[in-house]
This record gives structure tokens, C-alpha cells and sequence, in this order.
């Protein structure tokens, strides 16, 4: 049970910063391994950096972006320290403000610029997805081949 709540809010944290940072490579050693190095992926001036030179942001694009990127990490901060909120409906909570923060994000992009960002969450999800599947790959019980 301790392994689920972390992975799903190890997996939310990191969806926040996964979405805005440069392709990783994919071994597990460059994931975050800390809640300090989780916090600075999901820093909204890092993340607005990275979108920024991802997708040629003009300054009123930027002004724009910062206070959403701003309210979904506070929001998303506030979920995960809800100790009242069972792991699913954490995880419900949580998608939830990323596909809200993700509307009002393309809101402000021009079509182009949506077409660069949906391949960047797609690539998001894609990662997510295959630590998903090693993670699961590591918790599986060793005398399960019976």
C-alpha cells in the first residue's frame, strides 16, 4: 500500500516537471531521488524556462503562464499534503488540476505552439508510462514462476 501512494504521487510530482523538462534518458538513476530535487521539476520559473525555449514564448505568452504553472503547483502541494485524501482520490484530485492547468496552458498558444506541447505531453506520458510498467516490474514477487 506504502509503494502505491508513493508511486502515484511520485508519479504526479513528477508528471508536473516530467511535461516541461528536456527529454530524459532513460535510466532510473535520472530520476528525481529526493522530494527537494521533485520540488525543483516542479518549479514554475524552471518549468516556464523550459517552455519558453521549447516553444519560442513571447513575453505576454510568459507573464501569462507563470501564475498557472504558480497555482498548479501550490494546488497540486495541497493535495499531496491532504493526509484526509485516500491515495485514489489524490490521484483523482491531481489529474484534475493537470488537465485544467493543461486547458488554460493551450489557451494561451498559438496553434503551432499547441501542436510542439501536445508532443511534449504525449512524450511525458510515454515516460511516465514505461517507469509505471519498471516499477511494477520491481515490486512483482520472486517465487511467482510456481
Amino acid at each position: 500500500m506504502k509503494n502505491q501512494i508513493l508511486t502515484i504521487t511520485l508519479g504526479s510530482l513528477l508528471a508536473m516537471g516530467a511535461a516541461f523538462a528536456a527529454p530524459q534518458p532513460q535510466d532510473q538513476s535520472a530520476a528525481p531521488q529526493n522530494s527537494q530535487e521533485m520540488r525543483r521539476h516542479a518549479d514554475p520559473s524552471e518549468q516556464l524556462k523550459h517552455l519558453t525555449k521549447r516553444l519560442n514564448l513571447t513575453a505576454d505568452q510568459q507573464s501569462q503562464l507563470l501564475p498557472i504553472l504558480t497555482s498548479r503547483q501550490q494546488q497540486m502541494e495541497s493535495i499531496h499534503n491532504d493526509s484526509s485524501l485516500s491515495a485514489k482520490d489524490k490521484h483523482a484530485k491531481m489529474r484534475a488540476v493537470r488537465e485544467d492547468s493543461d486547458t488554460k496552458i493551450r489557451s494561451v498558444l498559438t496553434d503551432s505552439q499547441k501542436q510542439t506541447y501536445d508532443q511534449m505531453q504525449q512524450q511525458m506520458r510515454e515516460r511516465m508510462q514505461q517507469r509505471h510498467d519498471q516499477n511494477q516490474g520491481n515490486s512483482q514477487p520472486e517465487n511467482s514462476n510456481r
